[in-house]
């Protein structure tokens, strides 16, 4: 087991993470690239709509994985193999019943694909139902494997994960570079994805037999009945919030299907995919801390509770907003020179994703500490009215506005439920603090960032240089312009101050570990 301290552990997967995330970006650029080259782009619209549909069909997963990892934290602290083994062998039996029920009701899709896409474009050749089945099979395989990667997760131990992840990955894009360039070939494509991903999990089954040994030990062990019931009502709990949070994230894609389709889709993946690279980036360095703060809340009092969430929560605001203020100023730009002008939707498209990615990134800190705290039971409801807020509002400005439209009911749908709710279950129940203090400090945040967007579009009136240069200006304006306001602002806050300490001791701990 770890035996590392939070803050080393947290710079070594946080590290491990980031290079991951660079080299999964240049990959992802790549392949994407000689993908559009070779391949019609209905076939990204394909890839899209039937990644959203197998998401919903995760929603058999019911969240048990959260509750799973939130029952592992204190065996772990305490040492306990026993108990850890015994909720790992539960976390089998539920997995591979969760990966059997997927496949076989994702069979049961498809005889109703050809009422999802009722008129196949030309463009594409292959059997849409084996497409699918591939899509289906590659999904449902992972669940028989991802139980054991959790305990890595649990134990601090991200980087095992990510430097797995990484070179299976490095492997399959650069084999299906060589696959589009030699046989313009999806199904081959989607094949080398598949064994890749099934090669990637069968090596981390490996590296946990052989990290935690005394997993052998316990194999006919059983997990004791009052923890199974609080898993069990945990997870409960939070299959509401896995159906609310499927239904607002995954059912987008298949509504601009409906409404614009394939063509458009394949278009907007482009966006999401950039967004996507974002916000791994971003998750990388907020998942990797959950670890430690499930301590802090185990360990500490309530006022090193509220400074930890106030650090994170202004970074949350620091990192998100700038990333948000990237994607509204440079999205459009940025396609147009990578892919060309053609690749292009509206700029209210790029404003509304950015709105979304802002929303939820300020939401992150709140998510964090709600599940440490085990905060699981509340609002599990009023994710449902998230969703069909969501499912009416996009229908309806989906039919009049097309991305847009769904973009933005999905906004509103999170803006008026669990925008404002779980930051007061988290502020009155958890930390047990004024919520109002919130309110505050985000209309502060979001009047800083209003103001940078104003002094940055007022200043990009007058670039005349080139594409490429206007470009760049404008990734050196978000960056002066953002920073400096929020440096100005700032500068004598405890929780800058935190976060300037915090980076210098992340650089020290680093700069040891590689010397």
């Amino acid at each position: 087991m770890n035996k590392s301290s939070r803050t080393a552990n947290s710079v070594k997967n946080i590290t491990f993470g980031l290079i991951s995330q660079v080299i999964q970006m240049i990959l992802g650029f790549i392949t994407r690239t000689v993908f559009i080259k070779y391949l019609a782009v209905e076939y990204l619209g394909v890839n899209s709509l039937f990644t959203n549909i197998i998401s919903m069909l995760s929603l058999a997963e019911l969240g048990i994985g959260s509750a799973i990892i939130y029952s592992l934290y204190k065996p772990l602290s305490d040492k306990n193999e026993y108990e850890i083994a015994t909720i790992l062998q539960f976390y089998k039996k539920v997995y591979i019943s969760i990966g059997t029920f997927i496949f076989f009701t994702g069979l049961l899709l498809i005889p109703f694909l050809d009422h999802i896409i009722p008129q196949k474009p030309i463009s594409i050749t292959e059997d849409i139902r084996f497409l699918y089945f591939i899509f289906l099979f590659n999904t449902a395989s992972s669940y028989f494997f991802m139980y054991k990667a959790s305990l890595l997760e649990a134990d601090q131990k991200n980087a095992i994960t990510t430097t797995n992840t990484t070179v299976f990955l490095i492997i399959q894009n650069v084999v299906q570079i060589v696959v589009l360039v030699l046989t313009k070939n999806f199904i081959f494509y989607l094949l080398v994805q598949l064994f890749c991903n099934l090669a990637s999990n069968y090596r981390i089954t490996q590296i946990v037999d052989k990290q935690y040994k005394f997993l052998s030990k316990y194999k006919k062990e059983k997990v004791d009945n009052s923890l199974k019931k609080l898993i069990l009502s945990n997870t409960k709990a939070t299959f509401y919030t896995k159906i609310g949070g499927a239904l607002v994230n995954g059912t987008d894609n298949l509504i601009i299907n409906y409404f614009v389709g394939l063509t458009i889709l394949g278009k907007f993946s482009n966006y999401i995919m950039l967004t996507a690279i974002a916000t791994n980036f971003l998750v990388i360095v907020f998942s990797n801390v959950k670890s430690s703060i499930a301590s802090v809340t185990v360990k500490e009092d309530k006022q090193k509770q509220v400074a930890l969430f106030e650090v994170m929560n202004f970074a949350n605001f620091w990192l998100y907003g700038l990333g948000a203020l990237f994607i509204v100023i440079l999205l459009n730009d940025f396609i147009t020179i990578w892919i060309g002008k053609n690749f292009t939707l509206s700029f209210n498209v790029s404003v509304m994703i950015g709105i979304n990615f802002f929303m939820i990134g300020m939401q992150n800190a709140f998510w964090t500490f709600k599940s440490v705290y085990g905060f699981f039971e509340q609002g599990k409801y009023l994710v449902l009215l998230t969703a069909a807020i969501n499912l009416i509002l996009s229908f309806c400005f989906g039919y009049y506005y097309g991305i847009f439209g769904v973009l933005l009911a999905t906004a509103i749908a999170r803006l008026v439920t669990n925008f404002w709710y779980d930051p007061y279950i988290v502020l009155k129940l958890g930390l047990q603090i004024n919520p109002k203090f919130y309110v505050l400090k985000f209309i502060k945040y979001l009047v800083l960032l209003i103001v940078s967007v104003a002094l940055i579009f007022f200043i990009s009136q007058y670039l005349n240089f080139s594409l490429i240069i206007n470009f760049i200006v404008k990734i050196i304006l978000c960056l002066v312009i953002t920073n400096g306001l929020i440096f100005l602002t700032y500068k004598n806050t405890p929780e800058f101050l935190k976060i300037k300490q915090l980076f210098g001791n992340a650089i020290l701990v680093f700069t040891k570990k590689i010397t």
